[in-house]
């Protein structure tokens, strides 16, 4: 099991990501009938506490501190100091929570830096982005959605639509590789009412018309969309899929004995540019499958245990390394071999890029 795989297990069963504590109660439910997958839920879900001092630390040495709590309680937020309200601020490096159970969500800085985005916000996973630039920090509000600029003045509106009902909020679905657009869905426990397209540059946001059954799964370097036919989703035994752009139609297939998705294992499908990468199974064993947006494979990347799939970065592709010792130790962001930050072991993280795909 994978931190992908564990983000559409918890969909399928509480799929509105706007609703935190509903997520925790299919946690906690699953975890009590599910105990191998522990280790995954423990990077995924805010499910504890922490009474150790954990740390932050990029590749420029700068090390952001989780203050240390009192034993059996959270690090407090007011730890922490607030985003400032307006005005440039720095290039988002990522958005994490220190610790599980009622630990605040920070935005950590390229430069070491961190503020606090709020005492209980919703799960980071689910709502919360930045882009691949680290630029634009998105969050959802009560009417809507907004992105800011962390590097200038400006502040981006996205107010919800008409259609939709109680309990709907915005996701971020897939950015450009580029920054400049961001494909929102607007959604209730897990159906989507609307797809909006936010142009970055000009702040206009706009309705994309797609086929009927159809999701947004990238943008291509063109600007033009990759779609996902969702019957795919099936939970079928799936050694191939097929993506959809204008008029023509791409096909990824699996390797050897691997499969895309079966009984136990979600559909993941991620797009960077025109870069697809899709999780490949074969028994317990997890790889990274690269392809051109031809569908032409070009690398399989196995992941070693204790590595779990995370996104695609500038470099390659991001895998979290969890510590044996979660409370005490440090969970390492990889990408291409390459060490990026490192995390306290029982943080949840969103990458610059970060979305459904």
């Amino acid at each position: 099991m994978n931190l992908r795989d564990t983000y559409h297990q918890l969909e399928e069963e509480a799929r509105d990501y706007a609703d935190a504590d509903r997520v925790l109660r299919v946690m906690r439910r699953r975890r009590a009938v599910r105990t191998a997958a522990t280790v995954t839920f423990a990077a995924l879900v805010i499910a504890g506490g922490v009474g150790l001092q954990q740390s932050l630390t990029g590749l420029s040495g700068n090390t952001i501190t989780a203050v240390p709590a009192a034993s059996g309680s959270a690090t407090p937020s007011s730890a922490y100091p607030a985003l400032p309200a307006r005005g440039p601020v720095g290039q988002g490096a990522a958005v994490y929570t220190p610790c599980r159970y009622a630990c605040p969500t920070l935005l950590a800085l390229a430069d070491g830096r961190q503020y606090l985005l709020g005492a209980h916000t919703i799960t980071p996973p689910g709502n919360i982005t930045l882009s691949p630039d680290g630029r634009w920090l998105g969050m959802p509000t009560a009417s809507g959605y907004e992105l800011r600029d962390l590097l200038g003045d400006t502040t981006r509106r996205i107010a919800s639509p008409a259609t939709g009902g109680a309990g709907s909020a915005y996701s971020p679905w897939a950015w450009s590789a580029d920054s400049r657009r961001l494909i929102l869905g607007y959604h209730a426990s897990g159906d989507v009412s609307a797809y909006t397209d936010v142009d970055l540059t000009t702040g206009r946001a706009t309705t994309p018309h797609l086929p009927k059954g159809y999701e947004p799964v990238g943008i291509l370097p063109s600007g033009a969309l990759f779609l996902l036919d969702q019957s795919q989703y099936d939970g079928s035994a799936r050694r191939q899929v097929s993506l959809r752009t204008g008029g023509s139609a791409v096909t990824l297939r699996a390797t050897g004995a691997g499969v895309f998705s079966d009984a136990d294992h979600g559909l993941s499908v991620q797009v960077s540019g025109g870069r697809i990468f899709l999780l490949e199974y074969t028994g317990d064993k997890i790889a990274v499958l690269e392809f051109d947006q031809k569908g032409t494979l070009v690398s399989r990347t196995p992941l070693a245990d204790g590595e779990y799939a995370l996104g695609p970065t500038p470099e390659g592709y991001a895998v979290i390394q969890l510590p044996p010792d979660q409370r005490t130790g440090r969970q390492r962001l990889l990408s291409a071999g390459r060490l990026l930050h490192e995390f306290p072991g029982e943080a949840e993280i969103v990458i610059p890029g970060g979305a459904r795909h």
